[in-house]
């Protein structure tokens, strides 16, 4: 993929203000009722005080109040008045009084006191007279969150304000770095910055300037590590020599440590420690537990320290969590404290520690000591359990390696079984080398025959055949498979369990299936198997939205994608960015959709995981060849191509194929092959694709062919959005307005917005084909504001005018010609002659009262906002 060199964001430039709505409203409310002195702005360091107050202040100014501005310093507070000097004259007899010249106005002037913590007592006693007359209102800032003003009346009206959340942080970085941003940096900058606007602005600045923050393709993603630049450094440090030698002694344990258990003298200690930010108390069981708010302020305390001082932090505090916290965490923390130190750990207990690694579903810790442990103690068990952490972790290829040595070394059938599970996972999941991980099953499946857990080789079946889309035979699979919980096979097939069920149509049991398996899971805390529970939940948003609830299938696949990214799963962080692409293109939500898809791809090179690089290119191919880019989609597939096995079948495949024809003007081929796939889909027991099929074909003109087989593949499903699909081909092959307009209601309302004005816009078809022109505008601009700017471009959202003024084989010529395509091209690939071509154009830009074929595109594809062409 094709990185683009980053633009630095420019310092000068002030970032928007977002997220503060509420308490900008509330100041102005406070400021401009005469009955209040002002405003208080507390918060953490970093949360924007200065910022907030500044926007106050001016927008009070644009409603007509005089301003007035000071601030407060350290070095000023030893000078009596120091703060307000600017502002004052001299009465006659001597007195400090406002300066009316500055002052003036019909409203009262609005002060803006920035660290109202450094006024002197001569400046606060001031103020204070300046208040109770109403002579002023104040805008002040303060660093103490729980502090009042340093004066003791009138009261001002606090405004606290608190980190922003992950969504704001996403949305303030896609209006900086203009473009859309990946989740995972999203969520790795907000954790890493606290969601403080001031320490992210120095986080992103610096590595954009480090190309560690890159843009690739339509993507903003991290490639490199986030760092304390000197600017937070000298920040944090300078709030460090603030605190007392007991708290700077705690925050040094707990930055080296990470995590620590409290005892009863130190609970009062963290709480004072977390109400300035620095951490967070959470409960571990029983536990009481200080944590870090966040990866930057531990950064500067470690940089500060010497490196035999953090030695013996970790020794000691190794020590005391013996007795302090024996239980299963403290004994997993302890041995990290020991490895970190460099000290000796004894294999078993490393062993031990791994293990509850797995069951925390931590990844990254659990790769660490799976590391040190196959290296301390090289068994084929041992370089199994690592094999498995970087198949999990998204490191097929290092897997790989990994599980062929274990292969080599292995002498009992437990371990060679179990080897061969990864292996093949590692073959076909990873590499995509599907033919050679089924040969390798195979034999497995002969050679280890009368073995008590061969179950596992036939679970290993069900999921390359569910991965090869021939779900038929991954169910013959899947009943061999006891349903026994807690077992490996059970955990091996409880993902491809699911994928099967929602392909075959039984949505609500796959939602049901994926749940128990979740609860199992949980109830066996953390169960042997290869897939990550974020796999689970997956699975489970693919079953909800092919059931027709997008909604709550998009919130729960965010949901699964965040926590594999916090465990460092990788490979479940790729699946469920397909997904999530996948859920936002059945809402017709192509934008976002190419997002996700992008997020797979862009993952999915980075570590090498083949089957993730084909369904993100797929998926790229397929949102651009919809929005009608052909350039790019034959591009995107081109590569696709290029990667998929002889065996690989995916409806995936068929949709990219049939809407390329349709961008460039054959939708009748595009129905032919949309026709053909529906049947192989059939004969795979994928109910669920073949009506995405169908439809699409009905969709591209073949809606009488369409209405038979929907209706028997809706009867045979429990999913509304299969009903309803079944309902659109009847409605578009009756061609009948209200029917089309029920359906459009009844699509909407499912979340499927680019079907649904598809419906809207057949309505206004049919409108304006019957001459109600008011019944057609209104369709249309249904139709288009569910379409939304910048979209789908398929042939159903062509314009009604359009489509009544132009004949069958006009339509098919503009259309590609809207593409892009040129003359040359158009009568290649529609096989008709270049004079044809000619002809047919001047006669549809006669028709369309256009100048010429560079203004096609807008005739065709015009979005709400757009002038008509002419």
């Amino acid at each position: 993929m094709k990185t683009t060199p980053p633009e630095r964001p420019r310092r000068e430039q002030c970032w928007p203000l977002l997220g503060r709505d509420a308490e900008l409203a509330e100041a102005g409310r406070v400021i401009d009722d005469p009955h209040h002195g002002g405003v208080l702005v507390t918060g953490h360091s970093g949360t924007g005080r200065s910022r907030l107050a500044q926007e106050c202040w001016q927008r009070a100014g644009r409603r007509g109040h005089p301003g007035l501005r000071v601030t407060a310093t350290a070095a000023a507070r030893s000078v009596p008045l120091g703060a307000l000097a600017p502002l004052l004259r001299r009465d006659p007899d001597g007195a400090p009084a406002l300066d009316t010249d500055r002052a003036s106005g019909r409203r009262r002037p609005v002060l803006l006191l920035d660290d109202a913590h450094h006024l002197d007592g001569a400046s606060a006693h001031l103020l204070a007279s300046w208040l109770r007359a109403g002579r002023i209102a104040l805008v002040a800032t303060t660093d103490a969150p729980g502090a009042a003003a340093p004066w003791p009346e009138p009261a001002l009206h606090a405004v606290r304000l608190a980190a922003l959340p992950q969504a704001v942080v996403g949305e303030l970085l896609e209006r900086v770095l203009d473009g859309a941003v990946e989740r995972r940096t999203v969520r790795l900058l907000h954790e890493t910055s606290g969601g403080r606007p001031r320490d992210l602005r120095e986080l992103v600045d610096d590595a954009v300037r480090r190309r560690a923050l890159v843009s690739e393709g339509p993507l903003w993603r991290l490639v490199g590590p986030l760092t304390a630049t000197p600017r937070l450094h000298a920040l944090v440090e300078n709030r460090l020599r603030r605190l007392d030698p007991p708290h700077s002694a705690f925050l040094q344990r707990l930055a080296v440590c990470g995590r620590l258990a409290l005892d009863s003298a130190e609970r009062a200690s963290a709480q004072a420690l977390a109400d300035e930010g620095w951490l967070r108390v959470v409960a571990e069981g029983p536990q009481q537990c200080a944590e870090p708010t966040g990866p930057l302020y531990p950064e500067v305390l470690r940089a500060g320290l010497p490196a035999q001082r953090i030695r013996r932090i970790l020794r000691d505090q190794a020590a005391r969590s013996r007795t302090l916290d024996p239980g299963p965490a403290g004994l997993l923390r302890s041995v990290c404290w020991r490895l970190e130190a460099a000290d000796a750990v004894d294999p078993g207990e490393l062993e031990r520690a791994v293990v509850l690694a797995r069951r925390a579903q931590d990844h990254a810790v659990t790769l660490r000591l799976a590391r040190e442990l196959a290296h301390v103690r090289p068994h084929p068990r041992t370089l199994l359990l690592l094999a498995e952490e970087l198949y999990e972790g998204g490191h097929p290829r290092e897997a790989e390696r990994t599980v062929r040595r274990a292969l080599d070394e292995a002498t009992q059938d437990d371990d060679r079984l179990f080897a061969v599970v990864v292996h093949v996972q590692s073959l076909a999941f990873g590499l995509l080398r599907v033919d050679e991980a089924l040969a390798v099953n195979s034999a497995a499946r002969r050679a280890f025959a009368g073995h008590p857990d061969v179950a596992v080789l036939e679970a290993n079946e069900a999921a390359l055949w569910s991965l090869l889309g021939d779900v038929r035979r991954a169910e013959r699979s899947l009943r061999k498979v006891p349903a026994t919980p807690g077992a490996p096979a059970s955990a091996l097939v409880a993902v491809p369990r699911v994928y099967s069920l929602t392909e075959s149509g039984r949505t609500g049991d796959a939602v049901r299936a994926a749940r128990q398996a979740r609860a199992h899971g949980r109830a066996e805390a953390g169960a042997e198997g290869v897939a990550h529970p974020a796999q689970l939940i997956g699975a489970e948003a693919r079953a909800l939205a092919e059931s027709g609830a997008l909604s709550a299938a998009e919130e729960l696949a965010r949901q699964g994608y965040d926590r594999a990214v916090d465990a460092g799963a990788g490979r479940a962080q790729t699946w469920l960015s397909e997904h999530l692409g996948w859920i936002c293109y059945l809402g017709g939500r192509m934008g976002e959709s190419r997002v996700w898809y992008s997020s797979v791809l862009a993952h999915a090179r980075e570590v090498g995981l083949r089957s993730g690089e084909w369904v993100g290119l797929c998926g790229q191919a397929l949102t651009a060849a919809v929005c009608g880019d052909v350039d790019r989609a034959e591009l995107w597939w081109e590569q696709a191509r290029s990667l998929r096995p002889g065996r690989w079948w995916r409806p995936e495949a068929a949709l990219v194929s049939a809407w390329l024809a349709a961008a460039t003007g054959r939708p009748s081929r595009g129905r032919d092959e949309l026709v053909e796939a529906a049947g192989d889909a059939s004969r795979r027991g994928l109910r669920t694709a073949e009506s995405h099929l169908w439809c699409d074909a009905a969709r591209l003109g073949a809606a009488r062919e369409a209405v038979a087989p929907l209706a028997e593949l809706a009867a045979g499903s429990d999913s509304a959005l299969a009903s309803a699909r079944a309902d659109l081909a009847r409605a578009l092959a009756t061609g009948r307005a209200g029917q089309l307009e029920r359906c459009a209601g009844r699509l909407s309302s499912l979340g499927a917005g680019l079907l649904a004005a598809e419906a809207w816009n057949a309505a206004a078809t049919v409108h304006t084909g019957a001459g109600a022109a008011v019944s057609a505008r209104a369709a249309r601009e249904r139709a288009l504001a569910l379409a939304g700017p910048g979209g789908a471009r398929t042939p159903g959202l062509v314009p009604p005018a359009v489509r009544c003024g132009l004949t069958g084989r006009e339509l098919d010529v503009a259309l590609a010609a809207a593409s892009g395509l040129s003359s040359e091209e158009i009568a290649r690939r529609l096989s008709l002659a270049l004079r044809t071509v000619v002809n047919h154009l001047q006669r549809i830009c006669a028709k369309l009262e256009i100048n010429d074929r560079s203004m096609l595109r807008t005739a065709i594809h015009r979005t709400p906002g757009e002038p008509a062409p002419g």
